[in-house]
């Protein structure tokens, strides 16, 4: 093995595109016992409702929201995720491959839910207008609208460049950890957020390789109040604004996530 004089000169790791199939099965792994927004969507969905969510991934939400009472229709991108939220699917559920700028339903739902900073995935005006456009026309009239948006903290905003650092570890079912690094720099010319996802699989025997895989993806990351004069703009009444999954107030700039309730004029 050779050894080096200083990081700099370390090669730098080479990392696999991570395919869709393995994203969703990291995804499952990492959120699959992860409640902490459900009582959001249970405070205000109605107990009688017939509600989409836009994002559905692979049913974590929406899946534990539907009862006799309640149903659920599903669309995402991902024909992975899709194939994940279908297998733990109730009679309650149903899912579609759509894209949420473009919906296109013949049926009209008391309810619309966007989860998990899925707008954010949203970066340009045109297309953030296009998907409350259409949920607008998807809504009966004074429907209701949740979702959570993510909302750059200060500190994060101090970056301005420079990267920030997390990671965490997981285990697969068959036992091997894989090494999640989260790496995140904010824009603030831009107003985005890039995140490079970086995992890393290690095998419990020497059998397997390692191996490296990474995602990247960019969030529209702007502040509480540009969120809500684009809902305003389209034609969106805001009832309540929380900042945690507990629905504890909003503060402005103390908080990365903001919980949205509002119906449709």
């Amino acid at each position: 093995m050779p050894i080096y004089d200083s990081y700099d000169d370390e090669p730098e790791d080479i990392f696999q595109p991570l395919s869709e199939t393995l994203y969703s099965n990291f995804y499952e792994l990492e959120l699959a016992e992860f409640t902490d927004d459900l009582p959001f969507y249970h405070h205000h969905l109605p107990k009688e409702s017939r509600f989409l969510e836009l994002g559905c991934g692979n049913g974590r939400i929406g899946s534990r929201l539907t009862a006799h009472n309640r149903n659920l229709t599903g669309i995402d991108i991902s024909h992975a995720m899709l194939l994940k939220a279908k297998a733990k699917s109730s009679p309650f559920c149903s899912y579609v491959r759509m894209d949420m700028r473009k919906l296109a339903f013949g049926k009209h739902f008391n309810a619309v839910i966007i989860p998990y900073n899925t707008l954010n995935l949203l970066t340009d005006v045109d297309s953030i207008t296009a998907c409350l456009s259409g949920v607008q026309a998807v809504l009966i009239n004074g429907g209701t609208l949740l979702l959570q948006i993510f909302v750059p903290s200060q500190s994060l905003m101090t970056l301005d460049g420079k990267r920030s650092f997390q990671f965490q570890i997981f285990t697969t079912p068959e036992g091997h950890k894989v090494v999640k690094e989260i790496l995140r720099t904010y824009d603030n010319t831009t107003q985005t957020l890039h995140i490079e996802e970086r995992y890393r699989i290690r095998p419990i025997d020497q059998k397997n390789c390692r191996s490296d895989f990474n995602n990247r993806m960019t969030l529209c990351a702007r502040q509480a109040d540009w969120w809500l004069l684009i809902l305003k703009e389209n034609r969106y009444t805001v009832d309540h604004l929380y900042g945690s999954y507990d629905l504890t107030p909003f503060l402005p700039g103390q908080s990365s996530c903001l919980l949205i309730a509002a119906h449709s004029d």
